[in-house]
């Protein structure tokens, strides 16, 4: 029996501790926190190397100046993949160094200034890109080879079109790696229906070709991953991949075979838990980050209703997962009033969340977006531990700097760009909006929501969630838009309605029975909840595919040039970020960016980089192709014209445009840029010749505007531009603008119509001098031979 001085004792310890609870701190925290003199904090530091500002600026410099360091150090990165040479990464690391130490020592004094402490970002940027490319250097094929490898799988993925496997390479034709210098990793293709997992030892007989490079200038650059990533040769398998006893893997190999029979356990328990139906896949892919399963329709539906995100594991998943974990176990400790009262239990809570999200980082893949995702919950859970707002542009800006140190080249990866640029703008916007909301309830607003009836205060509830679900879609949707339409040349036109009718039920339904169906899948009792999983993902579908319907095509617009997508992020950036007046200058980049659009159009002549394919415009100013096949290169060249990809077939030359022989091809290509102006279909075209044997060359260099050969071309080719086996191989593909005859120089303009256009720009691929990442390989078949008759070092 209590006393009611007890009662009054035991709700003012609850009502006390609630208050602590709140604020991430326990009792004793709270004491040692008051006797405590204040420290100064190492973000404030980081922040101050931004520079001084205003007082009345201090917030926006505390909250936001790691964020600007972190804008500066990318930039330095950025700057040193543009940079004409290799630079002496050392001599770099010196510098920073230096720079470091001076401007630790005016932050001390006081005198640092804003320009030098964003400088200093730049430098380390510049540098720690210059030292990752130095450390991952490694041998490359210089040409292509067949050989006989054995060494364990790092990697399989199973496809439409076979199984990928990421092979660590033991030893090549016998010959153990250490006594040869040859790739340490080579991914191959090997037929569908191969069982080789993670941490197998196999032994194959491949074809082996070096990284392909870009398949257009500024287009994707499989050479610049493949370097970075270690992997340095691709091919296929002459069969199936062979068990073969090789050597003891290592402890992260066996790591990450551990890892991956998880998965498979789980994907094979959701398999057996459902029917074999497109939802099926799509759980997988939610659950374990296998996205194999997905149908190319499946894909082309969310992406068209701007649902696609949900298949990259980011911040929803990773929010919903740890989220769903620590209040699963707040809720459960608190059943315990003598643990709830006297222990910091939300801390224990927030241990287990941090456990469980580092879980599902490993059984999702650990893709970037996790990672980032991964990083940024972690410091919600240790600002519960310090008693501070974990979800911030500070945190942000930390988790992608971390991310960057680690690996600089994904600066330049689409799912890191929109990943950081759309949780970036939305933090943002909700500072501003929780900024705005405080005030108002500090003011009238509270009292008003007080004396609101329950039925108000409901919908005020629900409207405000609506909004915040707008809010969501619309900026986040926006931010990756820009980075979707640079990259791949669409966007989602009804991105926002698609999110609208979807999120919903993937928030409220999908994820929460997915996170169930995780908890209890080890007691058998993940059927039930995956069956309601698969129903709300049905409801997606159809939701997706409405949507797609309404813009069927109306998605596909064209590659977005680097600049023009730069000045539209940094536009969006600063309106955001930026308070006051300041605010209005994010108009000076979004009217440059809309004049650059305006201002660039498409080459109108494409040609790869070997092989005989190639594009060139039509008398209607349409880009075609000379192969008949569908290719991955037709796709990207036509992509960047924001040509649909069902009709793509319908792009292939035809007579007379392209005329070929046994000796070869002939190609007109006409300028689009002429036909627009003149309006005139009769203009002569450039003639380009693709010749196959020695004697066409000769013909052709007599009498074609353009060569395009896997042979070497005469010194005294008479052809305009000669693009031939060595120039290929140096520069790589090309891409070619047309202009029309400038009549300047003396000669009356052709009023017939019939003047032949001019080359008036020629961009390459590969840079001269190239970049490491586009160097050629050093591993030739000669190379080995030496190698094998020298023997084992």
């Amino acid at each position: 029996m209590t006393l009611p001085e007890d009662d009054d004792r035991i709700a003012a310890a609850t009502l006390r501790d609630a208050r602590l609870v709140s604020s991430g701190r326990s009792e004793g925290e709270d004491a040692d926190n008051k006797a405590r003199p204040p420290r100064r904090s190492v973000w404030v530091f980081l922040s101050a190397l931004s520079g001084p500002a205003a007082e009345a600026d201090g917030r926006i410099r505390e909250s936001q100046g790691l964020l600007w360091w972190s804008f500066a150090f990318a930039a330095g990165i950025a700057v040193y993949n543009l940079l004409p040479q290799e630079p002496h990464w050392p001599v770099m690391g010196g510098l920073s160094a230096l720079v470091l130490a001076l401007a630790v020592w005016a932050v001390r004094h006081g005198t640092l200034g804003r320009s030098a402490g964003l400088t200093l970002a730049l430098a380390c940027g510049l540098t720690v890109a210059a030292a990752r490319t130095a450390i991952v250097d490694a041998p490359r094929l210089g040409e292509p080879m067949t050989v006989t490898l054995t060494g364990h799988v790092l990697e399989s993925g199973s496809g439409v079109r076979g199984t990928r496997v990421l092979l660590e390479v033991e030893t090549v034709d016998g010959l153990p790696l250490s006594a040869v210098s040859f790739p340490g990793k080579v991914r191959l293709r090997v037929p569908a229906g191969s069982h080789s997992r993670v941490g197998d030892g196999v032994r194959v007989r491949a074809r082996l070709f070096p990284p392909a490079g870009p398949v257009s200038p500024g287009g994707y650059d499989f050479s610049y991953r493949a370097f970075f990533s270690g992997i340095g040769a691709t091919g296929f398998s002459y069969g199936p991949a062979t068990p073969f006893e090789t050597g003891e893997p290592s402890l992260s190999l066996r790591m990450a075979a551990q890892v991956q029979r998880l998965r498979d356990g789980l994907t094979d328990g959701i398999r057996s838990a459902l029917p074999d139906t497109p939802e099926r896949a799509l759980i997988i892919a939610l659950l374990v980050g296998d996205r194999s399963g997905i149908s190319q329709e499946q894909e082309d539906q969310l992406r068209a209703a701007g649902l696609a995100h949900i298949l990259a594991i980011s911040g929803l998943h990773m929010a919903l997962f740890a989220g769903g974990a620590y209040g699963s176990i707040l809720m459960f400790l608190a059943l315990f009033p003598s643990l709830a009262l006297r222990w910091p239990t939300h801390k224990w809570a927030a241990l287990v969340a941090l456990g469980a999200a580092a879980a599902y980082l490993f059984i999702s893949g650990a893709a970037v977006a996790t990672q980032r995702s991964f990083l940024m919950i972690a410091l919600v859970f240790l600002g519960i531990f310090t008693g501070r707002r974990g979800l911030t542009l500070r945190s942000v800006a930390l988790a992608g700097l971390f991310l960057l140190f680690l690996a600089p080249e994904r600066l330049f990866f689409p799912g890191f760009q929109m990943s950081f640029a759309a949780v970036i703008c939305l933090v943002a916007v909700y500072d501003q909006w929780r900024a705005r909301s405080a005030g108002w309830q500090s003011g009238s607003g509270r009292e008003e929501a007080r004396s609101a009836g329950r039925g108000l205060q409901l919908l005020r509830f629900v409207g405000k969630w609506a909004a915040g679900l707008v809010v969501t879609a619309f900026v986040a949707g926006l931010a990756t838009g820009i980075i979707g339409a640079h990259h791949f040349g669409r966007i989602a036109p009804y991105g926002l309605l698609g999110n609208l009718l979807g999120m919903p039920v993937f928030s409220l339904l999908v994820m929460p029975m997915g996170v169930l169906a995780l908890v209890v899948m080890p007691l058998g009792l993940a059927a039930l909840p995956l069956h309601v999983m698969a129903f709300g993902l049905s409801v997606l579908q159809k939701t997706a595919a409405f949507t797609a319907e309404l813009g069927a095509d109306a998605g596909a617009v064209g590659t977005l040039n680097g600049m023009s997508a730069l000045l539209l992020l940094s536009s969006l950036f600063i309106a955001l970020l930026i308070s006051g007046r300041w605010r209005l200058s994010a108009i000076v980049p979004f009217a440059t960016a809309l004049a650059l659009i305006d201002l660039s159009r498409p080459p109108d002549i494409q040609i790869a980089a070997s092989g005989q394919v190639v594009a060139g415009r039509d008398e209607a100013g349409i880009l075609r192709i000379s192969s008949r096949r569908k290719t991955f290169q037709a796709e990207l060249w036509l992509q960047r014209e924001g040509v649909p990809e069902g009709k793509i077939e319908s792009r292939a030359m035809k007579s007379p445009q392209r005329q070929c022989d046994r000796s070869g091809c002939v190609v007109l290509a006409h300028s689009a840029q002429g036909e627009r102006a003149a309006g005139n279909s009769a203009a002569h075209p450039v003639a380009m010749a693709i010749p196959k044997t020695p004697q066409a060359l000769s013909t052709d260099c007599r009498y074609a505007d353009i060569i395009v050969s896997d042979l070497i071309a005469p010194a005294h080719c008479g052809a305009q531009m000669v693009f031939d086996r060595d120039v290929r191989h140096r520069r790589g593909a090309i891409s070619v603008w047309l202009s029309d005859p400038d009549p300047s120089g003396g000669d009356p303009p052709d009023v017939s119509g019939s003047g032949k256009p001019e080359i008036g720009r020629v961009d390459y691929a590969i840079p001269d001098p190239p970049r490491p990442w586009h160097k050629p390989g050093s591993v030739t078949r000669a190379s080995l031979r030496r190698m094998a008759k020298r023997g084992p070092r």
